[in-house]
């Protein structure tokens, strides 16, 4: 196992969010009901900071248990969301962890936090036009 960190690809297909996720996410909203889908991006951004608090705390500690428990919960609630690129390093993490010490944690764990970073950048921008589309301007 190399300790280079894997290059995940950049081109204009790998999108930080699948879009497709999000609407499935909302076609589950029901009429009168809170938004669902901003409610779900603000839940995920809250919890995937913390989460990565946690991984960059694991990783500069060296605690493989830890940072397999919280490279896991962040796999899943990315998935969740769309953040598949994010999901796929975060699994990656996560395999390692689980087999033993990780060469290089905190590349690894930066890596996870600048893909984290566009996934963020793309959800409070959808964020930004829902809110502007509830509000009646248009863009």
């Amino acid at each position: 196992m190399s300790a280079e960190v894997s290059v995940v690809p950049q081109s204009g297909r790998d999108q930080p969010i699948n879009p497709a996720v999000l609407k499935t996410l909302r076609a589950l909203q029901r009429e009168g009901r809170p938004d669902i889908l901003s409610t779900l991006i603000t839940l995920f951004l809250d919890s995937a900071r913390a989460l990565l608090t946690d991984l960059e705390k694991a990783a500069n500690a060296g605690e493989m248990a830890a940072l397999w428990r919280a490279s896991h919960s962040l796999n899943s609630a990315s998935a969740n969301i769309g953040a598949t690129l994010l999901s796929a390093r975060c699994k990656e993490l996560e395999w390692m962890a689980r087999a033993g010490p990780v060469l290089n944690p905190t590349a690894r764990v930066a890596a996870i936090a600048t893909e984290f970073r566009r996934a963020e950048a793309a959800l409070l921008a959808y964020l930004g036009k829902a809110t502007e589309a509830a509000n009646g301007i248009s863009a």
